[in-house]
């Protein structure tokens, strides 16, 4: 029986074996497509990453929020840098206008107008301004910063001005055809020619000329007064607030749109008007000069150069830092120890990654003391006339630094060779003519330079140099 059932069992389970459906080939499935790429469009102007955003050949792209950019305008006339803040902010500091006597003789300045002598200096830094002014400025400078008194940082006067081309007004700005500064009136050339065309909201310099009067106290009245009536006019036109620089502060040239968003951005004001930053504080040492009772008293004894004078400030952005010292220097220094103005300054700053070469690196500036605490490794030369830079300078400058990338925006022939007389060769600057823009990176931990073309006003992109790590 036990038999009989197991057959029956195992003959049912043979009958539904037989009955099962053969397999179906079930095809593969289908593969997800990937998701279509999100494009996020790019803002104006672009955002510039690195040196693949220049092209030699092609105009320099314009900043970008968070990115720092140092331009050194060339008019072949003396100095501007225009400065734009990781948030937008804008600051000039000076506006050349020396007169353009192009001549290579012993009369002459050796160096030529750029782009030509068609264009005054300061139609050549409004043109400038035009094309890399952000957006967010809305065509005005936060800051204009008078590094001292001298027309290649201000703009010279002359009552030739007509064969200049530069343009005379009255005190509410109109065109006139002679300038009378004893009326208002001011000639427009340099800062008052740039001041026309974008109204600065703050105007910063040294202080009044007879506070600690200079050799230009009595040698540039003619111009002292077409700077008061410029400001004058500023200011009753666009409300333009006058002050004088503030030593060892922090808080007179600040972000204007976004200063929480960039917490390591810092200007601080070093020296002014013979007045020095202790290195602590707010505290000034304002006895390291003669006071202005006895400049004054002195002034033809003393003999007094304006340059010592300079408005000098350090500008930090995260690890990245720049010395801008004016035309300071120190030479004199032994018949008169406090002409040596580098002394006290190298006492309170540190080491910068760029700097531009004080008074041009003639040969009475930019000396080793203040050099060996700056270490830079980029140096910027304004150059306008044929004995600029100093061979001499050049030595002390390597001296610190034999790596040292120069950019210089100007060279006559006169210097060229003067300069393989002693052993250095041009050749190796990393310009020789052009702007110069430093480009700093969001947060400050590298930068690069860029060389443009100053033969016209295209902006094209010669040199592209970085990027420079900050340390």
């Amino acid at each position: 029986m036990r038999a009989r059932s197991i057959f029956i069992l195992t003959a049912a389970l043979f009958f539904l074996a037989s009955c099962r459906p053969d397999p179906v080939d079930l095809p593969e499935p289908e593969p997800e497509p990937d998701p279509e790429p999100v494009v996020v469009p790019e803002e104006p102007g672009g955002k510039p990453d690195g040196p693949e955003y220049a092209v030699t050949g092609e105009p320099l792209p314009g900043w970008a929020e968070g990115w720092l950019d140092i331009h050194s305008i060339n008019s072949g006339r003396g100095e501007a840098f225009f400065y734009i803040f990781p948030d937008g902010t804008t600051m000039l500091v000076d506006a050349a206008g020396a007169s353009d006597f192009e001549i290579q003789g012993e009369d002459g300045s050796g160096i030529y107008s750029r782009p030509s002598q068609e264009y005054s200096s300061g139609t050549v830094i409004n043109r400038y301004l035009q094309r890399y002014m952000p957006e967010i400025a809305e065509g005005k400078l936060d800051y204009f910063m008078l590094s001292h008194y001298h027309s290649d940082h201000m703009g010279a006067f002359t009552k030739s001005h007509a064969k200049y081309g530069w343009k005379a007004v009255d005190k509410d700005g109109k065109p006139v055809t002679t300038v009378d500064v004893n009326s208002g009136g001011f000639l427009l050339n340099g800062l008052p020619e740039v001041g026309m065309s974008f109204p600065i909201s703050k105007l910063i310099d040294r202080g009044d000329w007879d506070n600690r009067a200079s050799n230009v106290w009595s040698t540039g009245q003619t111009r002292r007064k077409n700077y008061i009536n410029f400001i004058d006019w500023s200011q009753r036109t666009h409300g333009t607030v006058h002050e004088k620089f503030s030593v060892g502060g922090t808080d007179q040239i600040v972000l204007q749109h976004a200063p929480g968003q960039y917490p390591g951005f810092l200007v601080r004001g070093i020296a002014a008007g013979g007045d020095i930053w202790t290195g602590s504080g707010n505290f000034i040492n304002s006895t390291y000069v003669p006071s202005a009772a006895d400049c004054l008293a002195n002034i033809d004894t003393w003999d007094i150069n304006e340059n010592i004078f300079s408005c000098v400030f350090t500008l930090s952005y995260g690890k990245f830092d720049w010395f801008s010292g004016g035309d300071i220097q120190y030479n004199d220094r032994g018949t008169y120890s406090w002409k040596d103005i580098e002394l006290p300054i190298a006492r309170v700053v540190g080491k910068v990654e760029a700097m531009k070469a004080s008074h041009h690196s003639t040969s009475n500036t930019n000396g080793s003391t203040l050099l060996n605490v700056l270490k830079p490794d980029c140096y910027v030369v304004g150059v306008w006339t044929k004995n600029q830079p100093n061979p001499t300078t050049l030595k002390r400058v390597y001296a610190v630094n034999k790596d040292i990338d120069i950019f210089v925006t100007n060279l006559s022939g006169n210097i060229i060779a003067k300069l393989a007389e002693q052993g250095i060769d041009s050749g190796t600057f990393k310009a020789r003519g052009g702007h110069v823009v430093l480009r700093v990176a969001p947060g400050g931990n590298q930068y690069y330079v860029f060389v443009l073309d100053d033969s016209d006003f295209e902006y094209r992109v010669t040199e592209i140099h970085g990027p420079y790590s900050c340390k």
